[in-house]
């Protein structure tokens, strides 16, 4: 969990934060040790002080980096799956006033399954917030579509979706 639980989750823009962190760890460091040592500072602690606050921050720094590397996969896989069934998906959303059976139908299990674990990825904190409100923008205009919506909601009450609920598209 580390970082994220401080962080409140993944967040692509959180970079620009650690040469910030390192400046004030030094500071709180070097204060510390400033007014620990009443004054007399001596060099052995500000060079302690530093290589502390460099070795917490490059942790951190490296956390950060597995995490996006970890969401450019994940971006990847879902907008390559997603990009696998969006023509039928449109066809759908065209001939949604005739019931909506076979291809049709699984094709939309297809698209509940992957939205889903597009849910369960943010919720983990592993999906940027940005990038998760994009999605649920997409998803809205499939939940729009009432003969989409009905088998929707029903799918949902399975309770196979993780905690994914439509509540959560209709908040953003």
């Amino acid at each position: 969990m580390g970082w994220r639980f401080l962080t409140g989750g993944f967040k692509l823009g959180n970079r620009r934060w650690y040469p910030w962190l390192f400046a004030i760890l030094c500071g709180v460091l070097v204060a510390t040790g400033h007014f620990v040592g009443e004054v007399n500072l001596k060099s052995e602690w500000v060079i302690a002080a530093v290589g502390a606050a460099g070795g917490v921050t490059t942790f951190l720094y490296s956390q950060h980096l597995q995490e996006t590397r970890l969401f450019a996969d994940l971006f990847k896989q879902f907008n390559e799956r997603y990009d696998g069934f969006n023509a039928k998906l449109n066809h759908v959303v065209e001939n949604a006033k005739s019931p909506i059976r076979g291809d049709d139908l699984q094709c939309l299990m297809d698209y509940f399954n992957l939205c889903a674990e597009e849910y369960l990825y943010f919720k983990a904190g592993y999906i940027d917030e940005t990038v998760w409100q994009s999605w649920v923008c997409g998803m809205r205009f499939f939940a729009d579509v009432p003969a989409i919506r009905s088998i929707w909601e029903r799918e949902i009450l399975g309770g196979s979706y993780y905690g994914f609920t439509l509540d959560q598209v209709e908040a953003g």
